[in-house]
């Protein structure tokens, strides 16, 4: 008989004698989609650090310019 890819716990192992043709492509799926989470939560930190950073730099600006005022 094929051998089929099955998940087990926290990867992926070889089944032999179940004829489930859908296992191989879900595990698959599964490592990429957890890559996919991985990259979006990563562009949305550095988004969020090049937003404090831009933040700052006005809010410094902004305080000189008072302070340049008074």
């Amino acid at each position: 008989m094929k051998e089929k890819i099955a998940m087990t716990g926290g990867g992926c192992s070889l089944q032999t004698g179940l004829p489930l043709g859908c296992w191989k492509p879900i595990c698959r799926q599964k490592k990429s989609v957890r890559k996919w989470y991985q990259k979006q939560i990563e562009t949305v930190l550095a988004s969020v650090a090049v937003g404090l950073m831009f933040l700052t730099g006005l809010w410094m600006f902004l305080v000189q310019l008072a302070e340049y005022g008074s």
